[in-house]
Parts: structure tokens; sequence; C-alpha cells
């Protein structure tokens, strides 16, 4: 199902990069990548030569949270890497009302509360790949910078 799809997952926490892995092998994804801060996935995305198709960030991470990433994919417009139709997932054990209605004016694909399971994990990145909107760079730039900051 995954099979050609690019898969960046973004998160701190060795074991949930470990079953994320799992999962994404499970629906048959191919080319995962890992980092494990924000500002490592933006690295990774801007330097990195394959074009990512999906990214999935945990919301809560040190050095570039989930929000603060979804951000700087939706703002930058310069590194070659970054496209407009990259679906991006963000995953937290926190159900915050915040968290979500800054991440829905991000325009985020989907968003996964953990623990999720392999089904949960499939519809959400089949229904973010088939999701497709107009992005909305100017409303993205009127989101100030506390807003992307999670407790």
């Amino acid at each position: 199902m995954l099979e050609d799809l690019s898969v960046l997952v973004v998160d701190d926490d060795t074991s949930t990069i470990e079953s994320m892995s799992h999962l994404l092998g499970r629906l048959g994804a191919k080319k995962v990548t890992v980092a494990r801060t924000g500002m490592e996935g933006f690295t990774l995305i801007a330097n990195n030569r394959e074009r990512f198709d999906c990214v999935i960030a945990d919301v809560c991470m040190p050095e570039g949270n989930g929000l603060e990433l979804l951000y700087q994919i939706r703002t930058t417009t310069v590194a070659r890497n970054f496209r407009p139709d990259m679906c991006v997932l963000l995953m937290s054990g926190l159900a915050s009302a915040n968290i979500a209605s800054v991440a829905r004016r991000l325009d985020v694909n989907a968003f996964l509360v953990k623990p999720f399971t392999v089904n949960k994990l499939q519809m959400a990145i089949m229904s973010a790949r088939r999701r497709s909107f107009a992005l909305n760079q100017q409303g993205y730039y009127e989101i100030g910078a506390d807003a992307l900051q999670v407790a």
C-alpha cells in the first residue's frame, strides 16, 4: 500500500520511532527515514536528494517541535525539496484543543492521538494523501511564534 512513498518520521522517543518504523513496514513502506528533532527533520527535508511524500512528526520534541516543523514546511519555498503536496501528519499523546487548532490553521493533513493502531495509521495516511487543498501561505505568516510553542 505504501510501497512507493518516501516517509520521514520525526520523533525524539526511540520506542516510538521503532514502533512507527515497524507499523510503516507492515503497511509496505520501503523508504522510511528517521529524525529525532524538528530541526533535524527540517534539515533532512531541505537537504535530502529524494523528496519526501509524507512526514509524520511528534508534536512535543526538543529543538523544534512538530508545530514548528509544520510551519517551516508550509512557509519555506526556497528549498527545492519542499513540495506543496507533501502530506504532514502530526501525532501526540496530548489531545490539546489549542495544538489541534494551530495545526489545522497550518493545514495539517491529519492528527493522530497516541497510541494508535496500524489501521488508524493506514487510514490517516491514505486520507492525507487524498486530501488536496490550496495552501494559505499568507494565513500561515499571521500565526504568531507563541502559538507554535508546546508546553
